[in-house]
C-alpha cells in the first residue's frame, strides 16, 4: 500500500474513532456569546467546564468574596437533553460567572446573572439560530443550544423587555470522581 492509502485510512478513522473530549474553557468574568474555547486546565487560572472542582474553583477565585453553599438534594435542571443536578453552588461575587457543581464536584454549570439590555432575543438568534425555545413562563422564555461538543448555552429572555436577562453553559457529559488524596479524607459531601 502506498503513503498516501495510509492518510486517507487515517483521515477516515479521526471520523470513526471519537477523541478523547477536551475541556471547554471558560474565564471567570462572562463575555457575552463568548463561546467555550477547547484545551486548557484550571492550572491555566480559567474554568473548565466538566473538569475544575469545587477546591480548584476556590483556589482559581481565591481573591474573590465567594460564598459557597450546599445546594438541596431534589435540585434538578433539563438542560440539554439531560438532567443536572447540581449538589454545591459556589458565588465568586457579581462580576464572575455563578458556579454549580456535582456530587463528584466538577463544574457543571457556569451562569451569568447580570442583565444584558443591549442583547436582545433577536442578535441572540441571529448568532445561534438552531436555538430552540425550551421553556416558556408567564414572562420568560428559555432557550438552548449545543455551542460544543458536551456543552448547552441556555439563556433566559424576558418577553416584555425582549433582553437577556441571564445566560449560562452547561456541561452536558458525565464527570468523574475526584480522588481523595493519598491518606486524607474524602472530599465533603460525601
Amino acid at each position: 500500500m502506498c503513503i498516501a492509502h495510509f492518510a486517507r485510512a487515517a483521515v477516515v478513522w479521526a471520523f470513526i474513532i471519537p477523541a478523547p473530549l477536551l475541556g471547554q474553557t471558560l474565564p471567570a468574568r462572562p463575555v457575552p456569546l463568548e463561546e467555550p474555547v477547547r484545551g486548557g486546565t484550571w492550572k491555566d487560572g480559567e474554568l473548565v467546564l466538566g473538569k475544575t472542582t469545587l477546591s480548584g474553583a476556590r483556589r482559581i477565585l481565591a481573591g474573590t468574596a465567594g460564598t459557597e453553599s450546599r445546594l438541596p438534594e431534589d435540585r434538578a435542571w433539563e438542560v440539554g437533553g439531560i438532567t443536572l443536578r447540581p449538589r454545591w453552588q459556589f458565588d465568586p461575587g457579581e462580576d464572575y460567572f455563578q458556579l454549580f457543581f456535582d456530587d463528584n464536584e466538577r463544574l457543571i454549570f457556569a451562569l451569568d446573572r447580570r442583565a444584558r439590555p443591549a442583547l436582545t432575543r433577536m442578535e441572540f438568534l441571529s448568532h445561534y439560530p438552531r436555538a430552540l425555545r425550551a421553556q416558556q413562563s408567564g414572562s420568560f422564555d428559555q432557550y438552548q443550544v449545543d455551542v460544543q461538543p458536551c456543552v448547552t448555552l441556555t439563556a433566559l429572555v424576558n418577553r416584555a423587555k425582549d433582553q437577556i436577562t441571564q445566560y449560562g453553559y452547561a456541561w452536558t457529559c458525565r464527570t468523574s470522581t475526584v480522588a481523595p488524596a493519598a491518606g486524607g479524607p474524602p472530599p465533603p459531601g460525601r
